[in-house]
Order: structure tokens, then sequence, then C-alpha cells
């Protein structure tokens, strides 16, 4: 599988989301091409406002659904934040994954001075570390 290819400007806007969000956790969509090559970002409000878990809100996903398919582009990652703890997939992570193993989930952790980004293949008995690399567009 290619590494995921997360633009600056696109990283910038996930870590901007995670905190904008925070003391809750974030969601979201990242969108681009079969190659890992990320070029569309979807924020998604979490319909839970918890700072432990998240639903996405199934209004602004299917809006992000139609413009990923109006785009010609594929959906390549979910992401989430965790506000206070480390960038790895919680139980509830992986108990709610329904995206598969083919969409990366990518965490944004809060708990340090900066953040820290990890992505994962979420399976049904659990996780894996993905590749991503930052890269321009």
């Amino acid at each position: 599988m290619s590494p995921l290819r997360i633009p600056a400007e696109v990283l910038a806007a996930v870590v901007a989301h995670a905190r904008a969000e925070a003391p809750y956790e974030c969601c979201g969509l990242l969108a681009g091409s079969p190659d890992g090559r990320v070029g569309l970002h979807f924020p998604i409000r979490n319909d839970l406002a918890s700072p432990t878990e998240y639903l996405t809100n199934a209004h602004d996903l299917l809006a992000a659904a139609k413009a990923v398919r109006s785009a010609g582009a594929e959906v390549l990652a979910i992401y989430h934040s965790h506000p206070t703890s480390a960038p790895v997939p919680s139980t509830r992570d992986v108990a709610g994954n329904h995206w598969g193993d083919s969409v990366v989930h990518l965490i944004v952790g809060l708990a340090g001075p900066e953040p820290d980004l990890r992505a994962w293949h979420i399976t049904e008995g659990g996780y894996e570390q993905a590749e991503w690399i930052l890269a321009g567009r």
C-alpha cells in the first residue's frame, strides 16, 4: 500500500481543526488520488461533543462523500483527535471502525506541547501503524 501523502497546508488544517475543537475530539475525512496523494480535506462535526469519542455527523459525512465523488477522488483517510492522550487507536476506535482496513485512520494527539500525528490501519482484530509523509501538491 502506498504511503498517505499529506500536503503541509492540509496537515495544518487538520491540526487547526483538532485544536479548535479541544477539549473535544474532532473528526473529518481526507480524500485524493489512488496513489495516496491527499488533495481534499473535509472537517466533519462530532455529534457526541466528547473528549474521548466521536460520531461523524451524518449530514456532513454525506456532503463530504458527494464532494469526493464529484471530484473523482476517493476517501483515503478518516481523522480524529485525542485531546488528552496519545494518537493510538482506542478500543472504541477499533470497535467503531466501519471503514475497513483500506482507509487510513489519522489520529492527532494533543497531549504534548506539539501535536503528534500517527496513521493506522484498523482491522477487526486490532491495528497496525501505517505510513504517511509530508508532501507537496
